[in-house]
């Protein structure tokens, strides 16, 4: 059999290795033909040639390519494996990475690259492409034919499936204003973008510069051009970290939504056993017919949450509660039952209360004060490392946990179209799935500690919540409600990532399937539309393509989280995809 792997990140490895596994069971030929511009295994996010002050946002122990009997291979057990004679940069930032718990992402391009060559050792044939596919057609007898960017003639195949990962978009409407108003002017934007660099003489040493996110791409961006341009951290001695700067660096005016950063990873798991979710959020708790999410299962979804709190704090810090775990818990479920209420009666000291408004909107009720605000946010932080680093500090892991059962359980709703197409779209992918990721995928603490002391230092200047940013003549204007007075630059970073969407998608192939009808957006999602489960390729007339299939972030199919570099259903969509693929598509001798 002749398959086309569209993309070799780490879901591209993966699909590669459940191939291999799969056709040797079944002792079945198989050749494979691999295309992508970046390295193999690594991929575009991933490559080695970043700066290795860039982490992974997961901890080492948990970064694994494969699973089962099959093929275990986390990062950890490979690292163990690297000769004493390896390359000594990449040893010593390994034990780097194992000393702080995050592997940098050289070191995750290397473990990368590492399994894709342990992928291609189970398959008979494979052929790497540093190159693009710009086209994808059908050839006689259902045959693929592949078109590449530097290649005349197309390969030939038998399927094909796309796994580009994060794909390019043209920026939407607003954003495109202000590039052009940037060019107009003479001014600095960097719209959204995915692992792009940042040319160090476009923003010179001591610059103004407006940051609009306080996200992942934020702490990546203060990395660079902080640690990056010289500066360093000195331990002060009570736990907290002390700024010394190189004098290279520009002055940071960041905000966003919410106007703080993502929150901290958490440290210690949960002490007590797993709560017992979901117990409020279930499909048969939900009305018949369609939902609206914001009325529907929201109210539920953050009931599970104060769910998942209060288990682990009774569990723990018995003491510190008055309602028993199991009296709670129906209470929770009785929707005429006041949340804040029952918490009340339930947890005396309002320090050990979990509130999941006040998540929602952490600066409510702040003034108007710059150096307030500045104060602020600093206590934030602290506040929030201390809760999710001190395991006497209360129960927000139970809460983390609550979150993850409330997404598990919204997108089973999603796959099954119980939510209408616009509040997935208004509800869940514009606002709860990044509330979720606020919550529960922030950066390692020790990145929020730096920011502390950047803050401390001056380096870094909060612009607070609801931040707004619009041109103004010959600079950029920055407002929000807790500024006493605009902030104003020549220079503005979209410190976010665009969103994956068919139809602003410039990724050549995607570019030509769409034009044809051969691919359509998910109207929920606006990402490439696939039939669940087994992720083929729908064409606009709702049929499917048989020979087709896509994965990844970029595809709208969505399923219950898990392990895996994706972080969603990671080893069991590469599998599916596999056995489908295997199984159910014609082909030659291979």
């Amino acid at each position: 059999m002749r398959v086309c792997l569209v993309g070799a990140g780490p879901r591209g490895t993966g699909v590669l290795q459940r191939l291999g596994v799969q056709a040797r069971r079944r002792g079945t030929r198989l050749s494979v033909e691999v295309v992508d511009p970046f390295p193999a295994g690594a991929g575009r996010i991933w490559r080695r040639d970043q700066s290795s002050l860039l982490w992974m946002n997961s901890p080492v122990t948990a970064v694994s390519m494969f699973d089962g009997p099959d093929g275990l291979a986390p990062l950890t057990a490979w690292a163990d494996t690297l000769p004493d004679d390896a390359d000594p940069e990449l040893l010593d930032d390994v034990g780097r990475s194992r000393e702080r718990r995050f592997a940098s992402r050289p070191v995750a391009g290397a473990y990368l690259e590492w399994a894709f060559a342990r992928a291609v050792h189970g398959v008979d044939r494979v052929r790497v492409h540093r190159d693009r596919v710009v086209d994808l057609t059908d050839g006689d007898g259902g045959e693929q034919l592949v078109h590449l960017a530097g290649r005349p003639e197309p390969l030939r195949v038998d399927a094909v499936v796309l796994a580009q990962g994060h794909v390019d978009t043209a920026p939407d409407p607003a954003t495109a204003a202000v590039g052009a108003h940037a060019r107009a002017h003479g001014l600095y934007h960097r719209p959204p973008a995915h692992a792009s660099p940042i040319d160090e003489t476009d923003l010179p040493p001591g610059t103004d510069v407006l940051v609009r996110g306080l996200g992942l791409t934020f702490v990546d961006l203060v990395t660079l051009l902080t640690q990056g341009r010289g500066g360093r951290f000195a331990d002060r001695g009570d736990g907290d970290l002390e700024y010394l700067p190189s004098g290279r660096e520009p002055v940071l005016h960041a905000g966003s939504r919410r106007g703080v950063p993502y929150r901290s990873k958490p440290g210690p798991a949960l002490r007590a056993d797993p709560p017992p979710l979901p117990c409020v959020l279930t499909p048969d708790a939900l009305p018949p017919g369609p939902l609206d999410f914001r009325r529907h299962v929201l109210p539920q979804a953050l009931r599970e949450m104060v769910a998942g709190h209060y288990h682990e704090l009774r569990h723990v810090h018995p003491r510190r509660t008055t309602v028993p775990w199991a009296e709670f818990r129906d209470r929770l479920r009785d929707p005429s039952e006041p949340v804040a209420a029952l918490v009340g009666r339930a947890i005396p000291d309002p320090a050990d209360r979990f509130d999941p408004q006040l998540l929602a909107d952490p600066l409510a009720g702040i003034g108007t004060g710059t150096e307030a605000l500045q104060r602020r946010v600093r206590r934030h932080v602290a506040r929030d490392l201390w809760r999710r680093h001190d395991p006497d500090a209360g129960a927000e892991t139970g809460a983390i946990a609550g979150i993850g059962s409330a997404l598990t359980t919204t997108l089973e709703l999603v796959a099954a179209g119980r939510i209408t197409a616009g509040s997935v779209r208004r509800d869940v992918e514009g606002s709860f799935l990044p509330f979720g990721s606020y919550l529960t995928s922030g950066p390692p603490g020790r990145r929020l500690r730096e920011l502390l002391a950047l803050s401390r230092a001056g380096v870094v200047r909060f612009l607070g919540p609801r931040l707004q940013v619009r041109p103004d003549g010959d600079a950029f204007r920055a407002d929000g409600p807790a500024l006493d007075r605009p902030v104003t630059a020549r220079h503005l970073i979209d410190a976010r990532l665009p969103p994956d969407d068919l139809g602003r998608s410039t990724d050549p192939l995607l570019v030509a399937l769409r034009g044809r009808g051969e691919a359509t957006a998910d109207p929920g999602t606006g990402r490439l539309a696939i039939r669940e489960p087994d992720h083929r390729i729908l064409l606009r007339d709702g049929r499917v393509h048989p020979r087709r299939f896509a994965v990844g972030p970029c595809v709208a199919g969505v399923a219950s989280p898990g392990r895996g570099p994706a972080g969603i259903d990671f080893f069991e969509v590469n599998d599916r995809v596999a056995t489908e693929l295997l199984d159910r598509v014609p082909h030659g001798a291979g």
